[in-house]
This record gives C-alpha cells, structure tokens and sequence, in this order.
C-alpha cells in the first residue's frame, strides 16, 4: 500500500472522533464507527457528542466537505483505526471484549493489504484478540509506552479465523 485511500475509525470517543476528524482536515475520506447511534447523528450533523475544547470545528468543517462520514457498520478501507476502551475487571486484568468485537466487526471488509491500527490501552505485545491471526506479516511497529498502540498488516488467510 501506498496511498491512503480511505480510513475507518472504528470508536468515536475521545480517541476515535478527534482523530477521524484530523485525517479528515488533512484531505483523508474517514468513515466513523461507532455502536452508539446518538454519537453517529451527532457526527452527521458535524456535531461533537461530548465535550472537547476546539474539536467542534474540526468535525463541522469535515463533515461539511464530506470527509467524514460516520456509520454503526464497518465499510471497507485501506487502513482501519481501532480506537475503544479497555475498561478493567474487578482483577484489574484488562476487559478487551471491546477489541474483540472491534475486531470482530472489521474483519470481514480487511483486504490482505489493509493496515490495522490498535489504538487502546492494551497488554504490550501483538494483539491475541484482532484481526491479525497467523501466518501474519506483522506487528510492523511495536507498542508504544505502556502498550498504547500497535499496528500490523492483515494476510488473508488470517482475516477468515477472526470470531470463529
């Protein structure tokens, strides 16, 4: 891949949203996702459904231009933005089921040249639960501090394994 055709932010929160909206300002077409259908009206009317100083016209103006989309389906992309919590369970052992079913939903629309980007608060290391799988040709960088962010690409045949 070398050109960024479109991205998919899956996750409209206070990672997902302002980072859509920045690739959008930049010339990139974003598609949001998100499961909360009160986010996805505020998001097509260019509106920020939570308080974020100077976030508000940064989605307007891309919304406005058609940069920025938002949708409660994954469409497919060229690179895809994981971007949802990682709550703790009272063992304080991470919660990942929402990187699952991110994962989960992004895995039919990968293509084998996609580039997946984790950004949540995850263990180091390459991600057991998204679409990844094995033989895989990532991580193609490795966590950042504390295990923010990872990135890898996809191989097809590991994209039919994802929630089987």
């Amino acid at each position: 891949m070398t050109d960024i055709g479109n991205v998919t932010v899956v996750g409209l929160g206070y990672i997902g949203l302002p980072t859509a909206a920045i690739l959008a300002e930049s010339g990139v077409r974003v598609q949001g996702m998100d499961v909360s259908e009160r986010t996805i009206d505020a998001v097509g009317r260019g509106e920020v459904p939570f308080v974020e100083p100077d976030l508000a016209g940064f989605v307007a103006r891309a919304v406005a231009a058609g940069l920025l989309t938002a949708s409660t389906e994954v469409l497919p992309a060229d690179v895809y933005v994981i971007a949802v919590p990682t709550p703790f369970n009272d063992d304080r052992t991470p919660d990942l089921s929402y990187i699952e079913a991110a994962s989960k939903a992004v895995a039919p629309t990968l293509t084998s040249d996609a580039l997946v980007v984790l950004e949540s608060t995850s263990p180091p290391g390459p991600p057991k639960h998204c679409p990844d799988g094995s033989p895989r040709r990532g991580p193609i960088s490795s966590p950042t501090t504390g295990g923010r962010s990872s990135m890898w690409r996809t191989a097809p045949s590991a994209c039919s394994r994802v929630g089987s």
